[in-house]
């Protein structure tokens, strides 16, 4: 890990900034590089991180230029503007680093005095109390940071692109509800929605969420995802896959040594192919484009022993590694995402073999949907999944849907570990979720949620 040799970590806030230079920014702030970057809201910021080729720049910088902080301006072609550092494309660690130490020097030539007496030594013990922000503060501070598994975020993601479409609501006036007193937060039960989806219109998946794909290529990508298996009459017809035979298996091995260790596994998908899974950053790196045909027939068919094979690089091979991940942050994704679609693409709406049918369970957490694949119905799986206890049959019954997708969600689901399973912990839910029912803005939401959509 790299260390500041001057002061603490560099307070910056980031900018008009492309998405590949914003995942080569992140994976760089959350590994090698946290301790000579912290990403804060604009108004505790230091400096300013800048994407100099990005439309948005000129007009971002000008409505800063006032405020006398240094930037980092990166872009391709050399760029001068007053008290900014200009980093070169494609970005390098080592660029970052000299970076850092380069603009200390400049804040604190901008800084003025009187602000320097007041600012107390970075190395003293009173800068650990003092950076210890509220809850609220710091969950802003790492909004876009990955997360780790099954840990619902508490952030409001205004920066990111709206991943759903729109559900159509009933126009009707609700009648007002009288405000309910206040409740101990030991009482109040995990709550439906993960805030992090408060961003994200509520609607049925039914076209496709990525403006690139068309109608047809979507319905492809979603049979890729849960399959064309037709619905069941009852448990003992429900069809079943062996994990075991599949690289899902060594995936979620790899995920669980990566996880235990807390270091970077290399997982051999291929003679020329490879995975990376870095747990401390949140990240996988997968030389495999997981949208591909390639990867999608990886996870299709069963795998041969000695087929995949996974190891703990040594720090020289890491920083190879890491380097060749950073010069191509395009094949960057979350952890979480990459389990999320390996388990999708091995299944294709089956279920594992070994799961009890029939068993009642709950969803614990909400999946995060802004960063995982989505599919048709799969917000009103995970709504109705969270609000009670339910088998997979149930779940599909009760929203009149095709079983697949239920199936899907709920082997990809269970690979996060998203799932309450425990019977005495399902049932001490079950009595305190009265106490907050049919309350307020989510539950209103939730019942046009759960009841509408098409089939």
């Amino acid at each position: 890990m790299l260390k500041h040799s001057k002061t603490g970590p560099l307070k910056v806030a980031l900018l008009a900034i492309s998405p590949h230079n914003r995942a080569i920014l992140e994976f760089f702030f959350s590994g090698a590089g946290r301790n000579l970057f912290r990403v804060v809201p604009e108004a505790e910021a230091e400096a300013f991180i800048l994407d100099h080729d990005h439309p948005d720049a000129k007009e971002d910088w000008q409505q800063r230029a006032a405020l006398r902080k240094p930037g980092i301006i990166l872009s391709v072609h050399p760029a001068e503007l007053p008290n900014c550092i200009w980093i070169p494309k494609p970005l390098t660690s080592r660029a970052l680093t000299d970076a850092a130490d380069r603009v200390q020097e400049l804040a604190a030539n901008l800084t003025p005095e009187s602000d320097k007496a007041q600012r107390p030594s970075v190395n003293s013990t009173t800068q650990v109390a003092a950076e210890k922000p509220a809850v609220k503060q710091a969950e802003v501070h790492f909004r876009d940071l990955p997360q780790p598994f099954g840990i619902p975020t508490h952030t409001e993601r205004s920066d990111r692109k709206s991943r759903s479409l729109i559900i159509n609501l009933p126009d009707e006036e609700e009648p007002e509800e009288e405000a309910a007193p206040a409740m101990p937060e030991a009482d109040i039960p995990i709550t439906v929605f993960d805030p992090a989806e408060a961003d994200i219109p509520l609607e049925e998946v039914d076209r496709p969420v990525d403006d690139s794909l068309s109608q047809e290529e979507a319905e492809n990508r979603w049979k890729a995802l849960c399959g064309e298996q037709d619905d069941v009459q009852s448990a003992a017809d429900v069809a079943l896959f062996t994990p075991e035979n599949y690289v899902l298996s060594t995936i979620l091995e790899a995920i669980r040594v990566a996880r235990d260790t807390q270091q970077t596994v290399y997982l051999k998908l291929s003679p020329q192919d490879y995975a990376l899974l870095m747990p401390q950053q949140g990240l996988a790196y997968c030389t495999l484009d997981t949208r591909s045909e390639e990867f999608r027939v990886l996870c299709n068919n069963p795998v041969q022993t000695g087929q995949i094979a996974l190891h703990i690089p040594n720090s020289a091979e890491l920083e190879g590694l890491e380097q060749h991940a950073m010069q191509n942050a395009d094949a960057l994704l979350d952890l979480e995402a990459f389990v999320w679609v390996s388990s999708l693409l091995t299944a294709r709406g089956r279920l594992g073999r070994g799961v009890e049918i029939e068993q009642t369970i709950s969803l614990k957490y909400w999946p995060n949907l802004t960063r995982l694949e989505q599919f048709p119905h799969i917000m009103r799986i995970a709504a109705l999944w969270n609000q009670r206890p339910a088998s997979s049959l149930d779940i599909a019954n009760a929203l009149a849907i095709p079983q697949r997708y239920v199936f899907a969600f709920h082997t990809a689901a269970n690979a996060l570990n998203l799932f309450e399973m425990d019977q005495n912990k399902l049932k001490s839910r079950e009595k305190e979720q009265p106490k907050q029912e049919n309350r307020g803005f989510f539950s209103r939401l939730l019942k046009r949620l759960l009841g509408g959509g098409t089939k």
